[in-house]
């Protein structure tokens, strides 16, 4: 292998990883925005994801989009992601892993935040369409806080998977 095509490898291996990275930020965003109709386009068709409880287990794009939808996308409901330290590595030309820091806060109004951090633990499939996207999606939550205060006799309305 001569210089050139070294530096092409290289070249490829840091545009790899910078995709990988925006996959899991566009991720992070989309939820974040509410653009439920793009959200779909950063997992795999057979996508697995847990969200570290076993209730909160979801396989395939679709299903995972509606169950996000149901659980973060309510009127009253606003939540903000902060993912950062990522740590992609490359297994293959089509294969990843990667391992993200994640401090969230979660405000159902009127009255119920939530908030926490802990780390995805994901792999990434690049597609036909040289698109790399989340094919194995695990959060661990480390630390997690739940505040609740309202007037009244009844407490603010939970969202379906908090209240399983």
């Amino acid at each position: 292998m001569n210089n050139l095509e070294r530096i092409a490898e290289r070249l490829q291996t840091l545009e790899d990883i910078e995709a990988i990275k925006q996959t899991q930020y566009d991720y992070w965003r989309k939820i974040d925005l509410k653009l439920w109709s793009e959200l779909g386009d950063c997992f795999t068709s057979d996508i697995q994801a847990d969200y570290g409880r076993p209730d909160w287990r979801v396989a395939g794009r679709d299903a995972l989009v509606d169950w996000l939808r149901d659980n973060e996308g309510g009127e009253h409901y606003s939540v903000s992601h902060a993912g950062h330290n990522p740590q992609v590595r490359l297994l293959s030309s089509h294969e990843a892993t990667g391992f993200f820091k994640l401090h969230d806060w979660v405000r159902i109004d009127p009255a119920i935040t939530l908030r926490g951090w802990g780390h995805y633990t994901n792999r990434f499939a690049r597609e036909d369409d040289g698109c790399w996207r989340i094919s194995i999606m695990h959060l661990e939550y480390v630390y997690k806080e739940e505040h609740y205060a309202y007037t009244g006799s009844h407490p603010p309305e939970m969202t379906p998977a908090m209240e399983r």
